[in-house]
């Protein structure tokens, strides 16, 4: 066999045992590490045996993934790089009070569990004419203003702060709600004023209208120092993670971080491999 042929084969080869090497450690030996067209790197897993803890289970229906201990949310991705999972989430609109008094309403309650909402992944983003305020414990911590004028629903969406308007998150919140009081409906299209937060990739790649029912919204996903000592990959950088959520006060997470070119898992004792020689790290 002529020497090309050989090294043709060998690159083949390597590039075969490379990607079987890849999906082996995104998962816990033995586990499912796809759900449809999502990827589920531990500490998530598919089923209660696969993931660090019921926090992190997935439940697989219909190649659909769903977070079973958070009502289920529909998973869209979960980047173990930035520890952030995106999830599906209804928007909060004023149609859910036509009488349109005080109109203050509650979202997803993330109190005595592993996640967040991420400050720095999410946008606040409010559509309609007027003001809609984000509340922590009955105090407003944020607020996104907007005007209307005489133009057509196509204009107002190409002006900042004419009919929509965004704001940062300022603190990683738990639980939240959102007072649209003050935020009346669109004259002339009959929309519904609406506001919510939003993944800031989705919004800025436009992958939502003011007529979605949805939106797509990050979570960070925290760890104990217990979990990181069981779980990340022997070359992986122990990171302090400080999370800062208002009023002075924080809490201390981890993160498995690789300084250099690897593939693969962090969170796994075995999940580190080094593309340039395909061995995995231990």
């Amino acid at each position: 066999m002529r020497l090309v042929d050989q090294a043709y084969l060998l690159l083949i080869f390597l590039t075969l045992t490379s990607t079987s090497t890849l999906a082996q450690t995104y998962a816990k030996s033995g586990c499912q590490y796809m759900c449809g067209d999502v990827r589920i790197p531990y500490p998530f897993g598919i089923g209660a045996n696969c993931s660090l803890s019921e926090w992190y289970t997935i439940d697989c229906t219909s190649s659909t993934p769903y977070l079973s201990a958070l009502n289920n949310l529909e998973v869209l991705d979960i980047n173990v790089s930035n520890q952030t999972v995106t999830v599906n989430v209804s928007m909060i609109s004023d149609c859910q009070n036509p009488i349109h008094n005080s109109t203050q309403i509650s979202n997803l309650d993330l109190g005595r569990t592993p996640f967040m909402f991420s400050r720095v992944h999410n946008k606040f983003v409010a559509v309609g004419c007027g003001n809609a305020f984000i509340l922590d414990d009955g105090i407003a911590v944020s607020r996104c203003s907007t005007t209307c004028g005489n133009y057509t629903v196509s204009e107002r969406e190409k002006f900042l702060g004419v009919g929509c308007c965004q704001t940062a998150i300022p603190d990683y919140l738990n639980s939240y709600r959102i007072d649209i009081t003050g935020l009346e409906r669109q004259g002339g299209d009959g929309g519904c004023g609406s506001a919510f937060f939003v993944d800031e990739n989705s919004y800025a790649k436009g992958r939502f209208t003011g007529n979605n029912s949805y939106v797509s919204m990050s979570l960070l996903w925290t760890l104990s120092g217990l979990d990181i000592v069981q779980n990340c990959c022997y070359y992986a950088e122990k990171v302090t993670l400080k999370v800062d959520l208002g009023n002075g006060t924080s809490f201390e997470s981890w993160k498995c971080r690789v300084a250099w070119p690897v593939e693969g898992n962090p969170y796994l004792s075995y999940g580190c491999v080094d593309m340039y020689s395909f061995w995995y790290i231990y």
